[in-house]
């Protein structure tokens, strides 16, 4: 198995429990009002999934060498699998795990347009737009799209961090 498979598995791994712990604990339900300050600490996984995946891939190259470019690669292609198979997980949570999910975030949404002091009509107009993106297609995309602009935000921190030139004895001359 390539490490970018490898390290994509691990972070929907990750994803996966981080989500579960988050609805069992309560925080995509009754304490919906908190998930997205607490949903932040969620931007921990790929950092450190990213890091650890960059240098299993520079250990494995012969010379022990990771340039800039093949890290910003070896870190999209992660998050792109990563990504695809956490919205595939996305789509199994919103419509078998907790369909309720999507009546909560929309109630939520209802009671902060309320709070300022928008229409009955407009919030009504505000919900039917806002449902066609909360369903399970435009969530998985939606988790893809954005698991990979991500992994690119981080790839390019990450990899100028963990990049290592090769040894002066295995350079070409110039």
């Amino acid at each position: 198995m390539s490490t970018t498979l490898l390290y994509g598995l691990i972070m929907t791994a990750c994803n996966v429990v981080f989500t579960l712990t988050l609805y069992f604990l309560g925080f995509e339900g009754e304490k919906i009002a908190s998930l997205q300050a607490i949903s932040w600490f969620g931007i921990l996984i790929p950092i450190i999934v990213l890091t650890l995946g960059l240098r299993a891939t520079r250990e494995a190259a012969p010379d022990k060498s990771l340039s800039f470019g093949r890290g910003v690669g070896v870190g999209t292609l992660i998050c792109l699998y990563g990504g695809l198979l956490s919205g595939i997980y996305r789509v199994i949570h919103i419509k078998w795990i907790n369909p309720s999910l999507i009546d909560y975030q929309m109630d939520l949404l209802k009671q902060q347009w309320a709070a300022k002091h928008m229409p009955d009509a407009q919030i009504e107009g505000a919900e039917k737009f806002t449902r066609m993106f909360m369903g399970p297609i435009p969530q998985f995309l939606i988790t893809v799209i954005f698991s990979v602009i991500i992994g690119v935000i981080l790839s390019l921190i990450i990899a100028a961090i963990v990049k290592r030139d090769p040894p002066a004895s295995a350079r070409p001359a110039a």
